[in-house]
């Protein structure tokens, strides 16, 4: 092996994790891990809290200065949906309707529909491409469905927009960077038998009144199992990830994004729609890959 791929081995990578808010709030939050796909603990390197407009600047250019400077990452993951419903995202002058639609993703959606319908029980709900995604759709057969909040709604309608805008902004930056969909409440539900912290953890951790003490959970289970270690003088980074719930859900993100480098991440199957979004989660059934000190 020569010594530039040597190099390239066993040099730190960065992930990124954004939160994204709304256009006229000001709790846009980046968080930057850095490590060499848990060969080593991560570590945090920049946290970046209440990302606002500032001026004439838009919160999309302060987070792209953001990316810019601290790059380049292998992975950049946010907690927002990146793509729409199908019917939100048709331009057909005319609809026929969800049943005679041509759109391959609406035909796979009700295939999928019909066949959990068939096996009765509370499955059998029905699928509206108007609200959901196919990835919404293909996970009601999953052992997640029947805790996780549907990843596409009417709130998160204009975080979607910003999210798919900032996209178009980032194709023009090189390296090019491609922001990755997670969820952090299922990453967090994935991610709990291995680290082993409380159930409710997932759910609460956003808690007005005592989330600090579930985030504080989740941390100490990482610092636990040797996922991530903080320096001496990284006190400030962690009080930051602990204090504000948009800084946690973005080290979520960027926690997925080191998953994802160590193949640590369930991929979209075989002949999945590109176009209609995948949500990349933890996939933990091949820690095996991992050191054995993560998992004792």
């Amino acid at each position: 092996m020569n010594i530039a791929a040597e190099n390239n081995l066993t040099k730190p990578r960065r992930y990124a994790g954004l939160h994204l808010s709304g256009s006229n709030a000001s709790k846009t939050a980046m968080v930057v891990l850095e490590g060499r796909s848990f060969e080593t603990p991560l570590v945090i390197r920049q946290v970046y809290e209440k990302i606002g407009s500032f001026g004439s600047l838009f919160s999309d250019e302060r987070l792209l200065e953001a990316l810019v400077h601290t790059g380049p990452f292998a992975h950049v993951f946010t907690d927002c949906p990146l793509t729409v419903p199908p019917c939100v995202a048709c331009t057909r002058p005319v609809c026929p309707g969800a049943v005679k639609c041509e759109d391959v993703a609406v035909a796979v959606m009700l295939n999928v529909s019909n066949r959990l319908r068939s096996k009765g029980g509370k499955r059998s709900r029905p699928v509206n491409p108007q609200s959901q995604r196919l990835w919404d759709v293909l996970r009601l057969d999953s052992e997640l469905e029947e805790r996780a909040e549907p990843s596409y709604s009417a709130n998160l309608a204009p975080l979607v927009a910003r999210a798919r805008s900032l996209q178009r902004r980032l194709n023009a930056v090189e390296p090019k960077i491609v922001l990755k969909e997670t969820s952090v409440a299922s990453a967090l539900e994935m991610l709990r038998p291995g680290l082993r912290f409380k159930s409710n953890a997932k759910i609460l951790y956003r808690n007005f009144e005592n989330g600090r003490v579930h985030r504080e959970q989740v941390m100490a289970a990482l610092e636990r199992n040797r996922w991530i270690q903080f320096c001496p003088d990284s006190g400030e980074q962690k009080e930051s990830v602990l204090a504000h719930v948009e800084c946690f859900e973005a080290f979520i993100c960027a926690l997925v994004g080191a998953l994802h480098d160590a193949g640590l991440t369930a991929n979209q199957p075989t002949g999945f729609i590109e176009s209609e979004g995948w949500v990349f989660l933890p996939d933990m059934s091949n820690h095996v890959d991992l050191p054995t000190r993560y998992f004792e």
